[in-house]
């Protein structure tokens, strides 16, 4: 009987597409607190996983699978593969910047994170790892603005937080 509630309720819903349920997600995400903020960050970034391509979805899942084996070269090239397949596809510079930060290639890391932007300006976790490496790269104040844009996104980001109150405590000690 459950069953049945739960099918006819489902089918009473309006189909909702994934752009849409995504922006809905982030919309909600602005006034979230942290605990009703987790689902929708789940949610949200299960979304921006979704490739349309079984290709590039192998191919994600072996850098994945190379990254927790902490084989980045491996995963490097999975995900340039990635990124040469599919150059629209953010998620792919995204795990690629990853990768580039972990060797400390600042430089990579930010042409993927820049170009991550461009395909998706929402990525909050692009914009934090942005301001991890323009922090790690001794640029604070451009760190603090990618924290701060990561945070204007989605403001119980507790990682975005800290990143920016580090840079604003760091940046107040040169002051004085």
């Amino acid at each position: 009987m459950k069953t049945l509630l739960l099918v006819l309720l489902l089918q009473s819903l309006p189909f909702q597409s994934p752009e849409v349920r995504l922006t809905e997600r982030l919309d909600n995400l602005q006034t979230a607190n942290p605990q009703d903020a987790a689902p929708l960050v789940d949610e949200i970034l299960a979304l921006w996983a979704i490739s349309g391509s079984d290709t590039i979805d192998l191919l994600m899942d072996r850098g994945e699978t190379a990254m927790a084996a902490e084989n980045a070269e491996i995963a490097a090239r999975m995900f340039d593969h990635v990124t040469r397949l599919e150059p629209e596809y953010a998620e792919g510079w995204l795990r690629a910047a990853q990768i580039a930060f972990a060797q400390q290639d600042w430089s990579y890391a930010l042409e993927a994170l820049n170009r991550t932007l461009e395909i998706e300006p929402r990525r909050f976790d692009a914009y934090f790892l942005l301001g991890s490496t323009l922090e790690a790269a001794d640029r604070p104040e451009a760190a603090l603005e990618a924290y701060q844009e990561a945070l204007a996104i989605y403001p119980a980001y507790e990682l975005a937080g800290r990143g920016a109150a580090r840079i604003r405590a760091r940046l107040t000690g040169r002051a004085l």
